[in-house]
């Protein structure tokens, strides 16, 4: 069975929402970067036709962002990815050959080669009473609220890296800084990992980096109101799970449950 997804990084899905497995794909299209994602599921890019095209007359398609969490979707966007970006071995620039699973490659030095991964923080800020939190929008990716993300520099800690980022990003400085969840990103070969933190400066105490366009504190009715993170990424989970839970007074309390 085959798990297509076309120049554009979308899959077909079938009527329960679930990528769309095909058997033989159509006599016009072409396939490449096969990679066997299970024990009998290939994954592969098709050429010559789109997503929608395959999935029928609903023509539903999914993506990267649509199903950042789902195991077979994930890991075929992130390993036939990873095969079409890493061709060469860095250490002698031999071509590399790639196992059938797509998890280990090799060149002329025999040297194994695996999936580059990014760690990048994502999370929560809120204030210390609890009752608002930090949304940002992205000069990049303008027209809808998410929260304070970046990548792990070498050398740090997840908290560390978080904390720089706030600071970087909205000129607010974090405390309190801790884990919660984690959630792939197969699109750009990241790792997201979800942070919470909290933070008493209500304006920017020092310069930003310019990479935001705005950025505002919402109270839990506010959000409601506001255009945000899309459904299914893990800036939209954290921000509801925040909004779920009640405003925690007592000092040193973890924000969550």
């Amino acid at each position: 069975m085959l798990l297509l997804i076309d120049a554009a990084g979308r899959f077909p899905l079938g009527a329960n929402g679930e990528p769309l497995l095909i058997d033989v794909p159509p006599a016009a299209a072409a396939t490449s970067s096969h990679v066997r994602i299970a024990a009998e599921v290939t994954a592969a890019r098709v050429h010559g036709i789109d997503a929608a095209d395959l999935a029928g007359p609903a023509g539903a398609t999914g993506d990267a962002r649509s199903h950042a969490n789902h195991p077979l979707a994930a890991r075929a966007i992130g390993l036939v990815r990873a095969r079409e970006r890493y061709r060469f071995d860095p250490t002698d620039g031999s071509e590399l050959q790639w196992g059938d699973g797509g998890i280990v490659a090799r060149g002329a030095s025999g040297t194994p080669i695996f999936p580059r991964l990014d760690p990048c923080v994502i999370g929560v800020v809120e204030d210390p009473a609890g009752e608002r939190i930090l949304l940002v929008e992205n000069s990049r990716r303008p027209g809808y609220f998410t929260l304070v993300a970046g990548y792990v520099d070498v050398g740090e800690t997840l908290e560390a890296a978080f904390t720089r980022e706030v600071r970087e990003e909205t000129g607010r400085r974090a405390t309190d800084v801790r884990y919660v969840s984690s959630q792939p990103w197969p699109a750009s070969g990241a790792l997201m990992l979800g942070m919470t933190a909290r933070s008493a400066d209500v304006d920017a105490h020092g310069p930003t980096d310019g990479e935001l366009s705005r950025v505002v504190w919402a109270t839990r009715e506010e959000l409601p109101t506001l255009r945000l993170a899309a459904e299914g990424t893990i800036a939209r989970t954290l921000i509801e799970r925040w909004a779920r839970t009640e405003p925690h007074f007592l000092e040193g309390a973890h924000p969550w449950p």
